[in-house]
């Protein structure tokens, strides 16, 4: 077993928490950037509160995570950190992987136990005694509870935005500028933008959303009894999402200010060691793309127009709000709950016209995506076999299938294989870093992209390596391993398998190739190259010029913004 040596700041951010527990504080929230190191804090305050007698010999800790996946990564840092010692590590099996009677033995004799809010509340709701894989006095002798990623297992925004005066004061609040000032100084950052569009992506992304309990795990949360004031539990959540206010004012209120206390790590080797990065952007000019793009702009606001209509029908309000366009929509074509009413309300012809501009509006969705961010031949094959009634009858689809046609028949006339106008662009960025011995970073938004890339780069004989979520474990550790080495100077991967627990320290570089909306996911993504104050790298995010695509890559980074100034936020709580 190899020898964990923490740096200075999370010993600091352990002593803050231990402190704080003594005090009789007993919910405690670390704050840390994407790839500091918030799992080995957390088992080094494991560590001293069992040492210590804190944690007794008969009571145990609850880890919980969000993401199946991260649930093991947690689950081998406490094994390589040596927790082991102290008793039993038990990762809670999906329900079918082990007899329910022995998870029940495995959980009753476990000092540490790992698994997923649903997973865990699956396993202590059953129709039999038999079927129960977690006994109540099991969960009654937690004494420790450490959530991951707190603040998105607990907080589910709802309601309106604010209004436009009310985001500038915002705004102007958390950055200490005028709002005309902030304009300005993104202007000279992005030239190529325009001050309306500056101005509109800012109000957009700062017209602060509420927050709430969220309701899918607040069945979990109460049966843990962890809003209890009068509770002995110790909660320790941990999160990277440091700039998101409003999600960690909730959580404070939610627990109560008397028992919840925020930790901040401190110190020299914390402010030399903490993310910075620069972020560029590489933009692709494609006429044939930003036709597309418009036509299936167009095809969208019609869908909306329609839906809208079913959102007036059943709360009587005229306009969805933006952030729950997609969540009212997936109500509409799955809830039979929601399309009675609507029948009831308007009749089946409006339903079954309404269900058929929801499904339109989602493929309109996954084709813009598949134009922008996925193979030609992948966006082909979705537009072929689109059977949507709406969109068979629609101009602008008839329009996209025409001009696909066309380069259909371009393609099989020049008789090479397809490259797009991001994908050569990508090539001419990626030789250029390869030459200046710089190893590169892909992030994809599609599992297939990866290994269409490294296709690409082995056609150029560019040693490159690709690795995703659907590959074997083994595999995608030799991959990364191939990268690690430098036996391959590229290394493409998706998004979701390298956002959270995969360190990469040896890339030089990272280039995004998508538009993930998510600040949360594109913060995490990108911390896993490990740039800091010592040692500044770039991220690229290359995207087509004039479409949606580079509009969410502008918003995204504005956002962004805001995490570099966490420090200065948390200070001033």
């Amino acid at each position: 077993m190899k020898e964990i040596t923490p740096r200075d700041y999370q010993i600091n951010a352990r002593d803050q928490a231990i402190a704080k527990i003594n005090s009789e504080k007993n919910v405690i929230l670390i704050l840390l950037p994407t790839g500091m190191g918030k799992t080995l804090i957390s088992c080094l305050i494991i560590d001293q509160l069992i040492d210590s007698g804190e944690i007794a010999s008969d009571e145990k800790v609850l880890y919980l995570v969000g993401d199946r996946k991260l649930k093991h990564q947690l689950f081998d840092m406490g094994q390589e950190y040596g927790l082991g010692k102290h008793g039993n590590l038990f990762l809670l099996p999906e329900r079918g992987e082990m007899p329910a009677r022995m998870v029940r033995n495995h959980a009753k004799i476990s000092k540490i136990i790992y698994a997923t809010p649903i997973l865990l509340l699956n396993s202590l709701i059953a129709k039999s005694r038999r079927t129960q894989m977690i006994e109540k006095e099991t969960i009654k002798n937690v004494k420790l509870i450490v959530i991951d990623e707190i603040l998105d297992i607990m907080a589910q925004s709802y309601g309106k935005r604010r209004t436009k005066e009310e985001t500038i004061k915002f705004i102007e609040t958390n950055f200490q500028k005028s709002f005309d000032e902030i304009v300005g100084d993104l202007i000279a950052q992005y030239p190529e933008v325009r001050k309306n569009d500056i101005e509109g992506f800012l109000l957009n992304e700062f017209s602060a959303k509420y927050w709430r309990l969220n309701k899918r795990f607040e069945p979990l949360l109460n049966y843990l009894k962890v809003f209890n004031k009068d509770s002995e539990k110790i909660i320790v959540g941990l999160t990277a999402s440091i700039s998101q206010k409003k999600k960690r004012d909730l959580l404070i209120k939610t627990f109560g200010e008397e028992r919840s206390v925020e930790v901040f790590p401190e110190g020299e080797d914390f402010e030399s060691y903490r993310p910075k990065i620069q972020l560029k952007r590489i933009q692709v000019f494609d006429d044939w793309v930003i036709d597309l793009d418009s036509k299936i702009k167009e095809i969208k606001m019609i869908n909306l127009k329609n839906i809208n209509k079913a959102y007036k029908a059943l709360l009587n309000r005229s306009k969805l709000p933006s952030d729950r366009i997609l969540l009212f929509i997936s109500d509409i074509l799955g809830k039979n709950k929601i399309q009675n009413k609507l029948k009831e309300k308007r009749g089946e012809d409006f339903l079954n016209k309404v269900m058929t501009h929801a499904s339109s509006y989602l493929i309109a969705t996954v084709a813009r995506q598949k134009l922008l961010e996925n193979t030609f031949a992948s966006f082909v094959r979705f537009i072929k076999r689109t059977k949507n009634s709406f969109l068979q009858k629609n101009e602008n689809f008839q329009y996209i299938k025409d001009k696909v046609e066309e380069r259909i028949q371009e393609i099989k006339e020049d008789g090479g294989p397809y490259i797009s106008k991001k994908e050569e662009r990508l090539l001419f960025w990626l030789k250029r870093f390869v030459e200046e011995g710089k190893k590169v970073l892909v992030l994809c938004r599609f599992v297939k992209m990866t290994q269409y890339l490294y296709n690409i780069m082995e056609h150029e004989r560019i040693k490159s390596t690709y690795v995703h979520g659907k590959m074997s474990g083994n595999t995608q550790h030799r991959h990364i391993m191939e990268f690690k080495r430098g036996e391959a100077m590229i290394l493409f991967a998706s998004e979701r398998l390298i956002e959270r627990g995969t360190d990469l320290p040896e890339a030089d570089v990272a280039i995004y190739y998508g538009t993930t909306v998510s600040l949360e996911r594109y913060e995490q993504s990108l911390g896993r190259i490990r740039s800091n104050y010592q040692n500044i790298k770039t991220a690229y995010t290359i995207t087509y010029n004039q479409t949606t695509e580079n509009e969410k890559s502008l918003k995204r980074d504005l956002a962004f913004l805001e995490i570099f100034d966490a420090n200065k936020l948390i200070k001033e709580r």
